[in-house]
């Protein structure tokens, strides 16, 4: 299945990339390109910033640790996404860097599992048997 997956990003890419150069000329491709590249190399440098700032929040108590989490895996692959040459694969890259859609895409990526609780200590289990007398009639 995973085949038919990257078949269809294959030929997203090159469809994309195709009508981009159509219109921008090859030139303007090959400036996105570099562009692109170079503004993904930037955001994996810089990432340890944005995730200092992600952990400020997550001590506040403005984030989970989950979406803590979440947000440096998709601004990381984001940045990957625009490393990789093509138009389309800019495009999921922007669109990952911006944090409701990432966010968004990762409550539909991860889906939460049920959480399992043990009784507290306070809760008391109570075992009760009935037993049933039956008085004999003379």
């Amino acid at each position: 299945m995973g085949i038919v997956y990257f078949l269809i990003y294959l030929f997203l890419e090159i469809l994309v990339s195709y009508e981009f150069a159509k219109i921008f000329t090859p030139f303007g491709l090959f400036l996105e390109v570099i562009f692109s590249a170079i503004t993904g190399v930037y955001i994996l440098q810089t990432l340890h910033i944005s995730l200092a700032k992600e952990m400020q929040k997550l001590m506040y108590g403005e984030i989970t640790q989950e979406e803590f989490m979440k947000s440096g895996l998709f601004k990381m692959l984001g940045a990957i996404l625009l490393i990789i040459p093509g138009v389309f694969s800019d495009i999921l890259g922007v669109l990952f860097l911006m944090e409701p859609i990432a966010r968004w895409f990762a409550k539909k990526l991860f889906k939460k599992a049920p959480i399992y609780t043990s009784p507290k200590e306070e809760d008391e289990i109570i075992d009760v048997e009935i037993v049933e007398i039956i008085e004999k009639k003379p």
